[in-house]
């Protein structure tokens, strides 16, 4: 396997020109693992998968290729459906679930996260017969209690009636199902690759860029409408106090597809919602020369939450304590002279420090600011800008230490950097 590393570039996808598509992102120790599909023909005019690929990133922007999994090595042989896949671990052991094409979904097991992985059973999983599903397109789910879960299935419209998802508790060994496959109930039509999450204690079942939302892991499944993140296969992965949205994008030809990533949120009433521009741009790294900097696109948050912004139809970042948000890789900084911030904050008001790298790291300036009565109201927001007293690097990664007094609620709202002095109301 060749030693491969991918720098993202200031768009999405993350791997471009390459054929990396349908991840599927998992958090193992430090690192964040991608598992994809691979379109191994541009311009082909179908899907030709041969392999399933293996990456992995400590930051979501540097992409290292970690292993390439070949259908020889299980029960299905050469093949060009290679179709979707995913992991999970359990006990220290990495179970690898993959499609052969839409008939039949296999596992492999491996003590490593890049494997390689043996086919255990040497025969499939689910073989197609459990359900009136096509049962391909396997998603995990661990719930709160350690229970897991594998969700499967493709749509009516593509494959006939009693198409649909369904659902199976696996039994420890996470290679044999503890119970017979329920189907999903859900008021929505299903689409592409199904997916599920929890978030604020509820479960998000995500497909073909729409959700669904239920109390309880089996449904029922209210609709609640489209990300706007992607149109095909979507993964959400909760990592350094964000939530991103892996998704699927078009790489020139709609049967050569990569990989994405953006920033998504929740609002109170449960409605995902993701960044338009950032579903564009990617994650991990900022310009200093957009208009401004969202509080809620941080890469690592400490002692700090995202929270709905009602008066401006947004997201603002909310801490109570000392906070600690990173911003890192935030570029055309050699001709800005200064700092503005922007937010609102209920009690006596505090400071937030501006460094480079880290808590620690060198102070480039302390914004003070006091507080207000109410929430929402333009009136009562406040304002701090920092006056630089040496020229910046061209590049640098931008720490945010938030320290509001005690009794004191901020919400921080959006920044930006500035080049030209600026001018007195």
């Amino acid at each position: 396997m060749p030693d491969m590393k991918i720098v993202s570039n200031y768009k999405n996808p993350i791997i471009p020109r390459m054929g990396v598509c349908d991840p599927h992102m998992h958090v193992f120790g430090d690192r964040v693992w991608l598992y994809a599909s691979h379109d191994a023909i541009p311009g082909s005019g179908q899907f030709c998968t041969h392999d399933w690929q293996i990456w992995s990133s400590a930051d979501l922007v540097e992409w290292r290729l970690e292993g390439i999994v070949r259908p020889e090595d299980f029960y299905m042989g050469p093949s060009n459906t290679c179709w979707a896949t995913d992991c999970a671990e359990k006990d220290g052991r990495y179970y690898f679930y993959f499609s052969d094409g839409n008939k039949s979904t296999g596992v492999g097991v491996s003590d490593h996260p890049a494997g390689p992985f043996k086919d255990v059973l040497g025969r499939p999983l689910l073989d197609g017969t459990l359900t009136t599903t096509t049962e391909y397109d396997p998603a995990l789910f661990r719930d709160d209690d350690g229970r897991n879960y594998i969700v499967f299935g493709g749509p009516e419209w593509a494959y006939g009636k009693g198409c649909g998802y369904f659902i199976a508790r696996l039994n420890e060994d996470m290679i044999s199902l503890a119970e017979t496959p329920r189907p999903i109930a859900l008021n929505h039509m299903a689409d592409d690759k199904a997916s599920l999450n929890k978030l604020n204690g509820r479960y998000y079942l995500t497909y073909g860029g729409f959700y669904a939302v239920s109390d309880h892991v089996y449904g029922p499944y209210e609709f609640m409408g489209h990300t706007g993140a992607s149109i095909d296969h979507t993964s959400y992965f909760e990592w350094k106090g964000q939530l991103f949205n892996a998704i699927t994008v078009v790489d020139h030809y709609g049967e050569y597809r990569s990989s994405g990533i953006c920033y998504a949120h929740v609002r109170d009433n449960g409605e995902l919602v993701t960044d338009p521009l950032i579903v564009e741009y990617g994650v991990g790294k900022y310009d200093a020369d957009w208009n401004k900097i969202e509080a809620e696109w941080f890469m690592s948050a400490e002692n700090a939450k995202k929270v709905e912004n009602k008066d401006l139809y947004g997201f603002s970042v909310a801490c109570t304590g000392r906070a600690v948000l990173k911003y890192p890789r935030i570029r055309n900084l050699a001709d800005k002279i200064g700092f503005c911030f922007n937010g609102n904050c209920v009690g006596s008001g505090g400071t937030a420090e501006l460094r480079v790298d880290d808590e620690n790291g060198r102070l480039l300036g302390t914004i003070e600011y006091k507080g207000r009565g109410t929430w929402y109201s333009w009136r009562n927001r406040i304002n701090g800008v920092v006056h630089f007293d040496e020229p910046l690097p061209d590049e640098l990664n931008l720490c945010l230490v938030l320290k509001p007094d005690e009794g004191t609620e901020l919400r921080m709202d959006f920044f930006h950097f500035f080049a030209e002095p600026l001018a007195n109301p």
